[in-house]
């Protein structure tokens, strides 16, 4: 398939490398010249211009691969264009402009996702499995999520970096909004949440190096999401806790395990870290091209992704407020 990725920086060129090894016909465009020289030849061509990369390609599908704060507007050339839209989380940082896009491509019939690549993790595909289908987590009670690493040793000139600059975009619960979305995912529909978040180190960023949440969702779950640039080793990690079954995974350690009131014994599963990490975002590019070929409907489509938009943006709102808000 012949696919623009817009944003040559650092995801974009991670999509760029893994479409060009899976064999489509790879574009990039990007401002920055440098950044297009590092991939260049990885692709068929590269534009310093949307708009001219549009009417030369004609891409069928486009990869939306910019600042966090700069998604939907080349999202909706690339939607004019016909294109069927990947674009990297979060979707926006607002919701203004959202629900034209999503009335866009829907009067396009466009085929969209938005790039969550942990929901192609093995463990956390797993979770929902066990969490959707096994009798035994048929009445989730409560979870707690847990992700953090330490700026500094992640980004050696994080001072320059999106994440510790809001008028780039920078935003620790957007940033971080994998666990966001992978809550909205086994829980369903959030309904209220509060927040806290703030500076407790002296890092360098005019953005906050945690977050803490609560969120209680329709299906009566209640969560409890961690997020920070402060831990020395990078941590990722969650429990779930149902009426008669506990699971826990730790992507760091690499490993799953559950127990039962039927079970009452903790069974291990091992996934390691090093062997799984490219491949979630292979595998997230096969599943989006695959249903775009086939006209179908991604599992985090464009407005399916909505709710957890919505939940992050109630989170920011309520982190300001001291206070519960709806969603």
């Amino acid at each position: 398939m012949k696919a623009l990725v817009v944003g040559a920086g650092s995801i974009g060129g991670r999509h760029i490398e893994n479409l060009a090894e899976l064999g489509h016909d790879v574009y990039a465009v990007d401002l920055n010249a440098e950044n297009l020289k590092k991939i260049a030849d990885r692709t068929r061509g590269t534009f310093l211009s949307l708009e001219e990369a549009l009417a030369k390609v004609k891409p069928e599908a486009a990869f939306i691969c910019t600042f966090s704060n700069q998604h939907l507007e080349p999202a909706k050339a690339c939607a004019t264009a016909g294109c069927h839209l990947f674009i990297e989380k979060p979707l926006a940082i607002s919701l203004d402009g959202v629900a034209e896009l999503a009335s866009l491509v829907k009067e396009k019939k466009l085929v969209t996702m938005v790039g969550c690549n942990l929901r192609f993790h093995p463990a956390v595909a797993l979770l929902h499995e066990i969490l959707t289908t096994d009798p035994e987590f048929k009445r989730i009670l409560w979870a707690n999520l847990e992700f953090g690493f330490f700026l500094p040793f992640a980004k050696k000139d994080y001072q320059t970096h999106y994440m510790a600059n809001r008028k780039m975009g920078g935003n620790l619960i957007f940033d971080a909004i994998h666990e966001l979305d992978y809550a909205v995912w086994f829980f369903g529909e959030p309904v209220e949440v509060i927040c806290d978040k703030g500076m407790l180190s002296n890092l360098k960023m005019d953005t906050e190096d945690h977050v803490e949440l609560i969120v209680r969702f329709k299906s009566g779950v209640v969560a409890t999401i961690h997020l920070d640039y402060l831990q020395h080793g990078y941590s990722r990690r969650c429990k779930v806790v149902s009426e008669e079954g506990t699971a826990v995974w730790d992507f760091a350690f690499g490993r799953i395990g559950t127990i039962s009131v039927k079970k009452p014994e903790w069974a291990w599963q091992k996934m390691e870290l090093e062997v799984l990490y490219n491949q979630m975002y292979v595998d997230e590019i096969k599943y989006f091209l695959a249903c775009a070929a086939a006209g179908r409907e991604t599992f985090n489509s464009i407005e399916k992704n909505i709710p957890v938009l919505k939940l992050a943006l109630a989170a920011d709102r309520a982190a300001a407020a001291k206070k519960w808000e709806r969603i």
